[in-house]
């Protein structure tokens, strides 16, 4: 992946290491041993054919750039990689797989390892998030609507209403299956018939991965539905963001991040920089989504371009998400409360329901 200086600094994350082009170059290998395992496990090559297509792989070490550099002449990185293999041992590399399903495969990797880093700190965020809710159940501030101030509320309520979201965000990531892709050319399997299905098994349980016994070569919602629940992850946090970035703004000056950035113009300013970079990263999300929905659009057996947008698209997205998230949690934590600047702007000291509403949304965290 395309890396910058303000990407490593302000958004890395443990995530980051599972979507880089190496992660991805090495998904292809671990994809293509596991499956020469499948296949002898199948019936569909000996053991010693397997055996010899393992080694083979273990001491294939590929130059990142070269493979590269061929994969634009056919379109996809398994070819060189394969045809390098093969090249060693004929036999027991590929047996019955399309490109398609090494990289679909090796994709599913990447983003269930990738996946399960965001989760990990989305509960991070979570566990912030709960105790600033619990330390202010019922301390009073004014709520606002369509930018302008409503009637009191109290920050555990607010905070609460980040939580939920965080909860129900974080949930839908933990409910997503990773699926092994294994159709052969054209989605039949006719290379290893009888074995196809036996081979689709034991390549799923090999790697750790779901197999719904379909093939979805072109049937790509496997890959909507983990940048759909991706995207509502950094929506979440973007959410945040915004509401932080708007009460630390100065003539509100209710929040404040515990490690603001400065200003290279103005010494004075406290930027909520965590905040926003969050924003910055999130704010990338629902363009990249769009692509991927885009390319539901997968003609015949194969996409002819739909399918190629979706390795990099993919993989920025969870990328993008990751850093949101981290930069969410960074801002979250020891986050400064201003309860005296918060009773300045009180109207009021009714606020209903809302210290019972935080507790329910406590209730489900503690159910988490």
């Amino acid at each position: 992946m395309t890396r910058s200086l303000y990407s490593d600094l302000a958004g890395e994350s443990a995530a980051h290491r599972h979507l880089s082009d190496e992660a991805f170059l090495t998904g292809l290998l671990t994809v293509e041993s596991a499956l020469s395992v499948a296949a002898a496990r199948a019936g569909a090559l000996s053991d010693a054919e397997a055996a010899t297509a393992v080694e083979t792989i273990r001491n294939y070490h590929p130059d990142l750039e070269e493979i590269s550099r061929q994969s634009a002449e056919g379109a996809n990185p398994t070819i060189p990689v394969v045809k390098a293999l093969k090249a060693i041992d004929p036999t027991g590399i590929h047996p019955g797989a399309t490109s398609q399903d090494i990289i679909d495969t090796s994709l599913m990797l990447c983003l269930r390892d990738a996946t399960g880093e965001i989760i990990a700190e989305l509960g991070e965020l979570a566990d912030l998030l709960a105790e600033l809710t619990r330390t202010h159940r019922d301390t009073p501030m004014m709520a606002h609507t369509l930018g302008q101030q409503a009637v009191p509320t109290t920050v555990g309520c607010i905070t609460a209403g980040w939580l939920q979201a965080v909860l129900r965000s974080r949930a839908a990531l933990q409910e997503l299956r990773f699926e092994v892709s294994y159709g052969g050319a054209a989605g039949t399997m006719t290379a290893t018939h009888p074995h196809g299905f036996a081979i689709q098994d034991a390549l799923a349980a090999e790697l750790g991965l779901h197999n719904s016994g379909l093939v979805w070569h072109s049937d790509r919602i496997p890959v909507t539905t983990i940048a759909a629940a991706l995207a509502t992850a950094a929506g979440a946090v973007r959410k945040i963001a915004g509401d932080v970035i708007f009460l630390s703004a100065s003539e509100i000056s209710e929040l404040r991040e515990a490690q603001p950035g400065g200003s290279s113009a103005m010494p004075h300013k406290a930027n909520p920089a965590a905040a926003i970079a969050c924003d910055g990263y999130a704010r990338r999300v629902p363009g990249l989504l769009a692509t991927l929905f885009d390319a539901l659009d997968c003609r015949l057996q194969r996409g002819t371009g739909s399918w190629h947008a979706e390795w990099q698209t993919i993989r920025e997205l969870a990328a993008a998400t990751a850093s949101a998230v981290g930069r969410c949690r960074r801002s979250i934590d020891g986050i400064v409360v201003d309860t005296d600047r918060m009773e300045q702007h009180l109207t009021g000291t009714d606020v209903g329901h809302a210290p019972e509403i935080a507790d329910r949304v406590l209730e489900l965290y503690e159910g988490k």
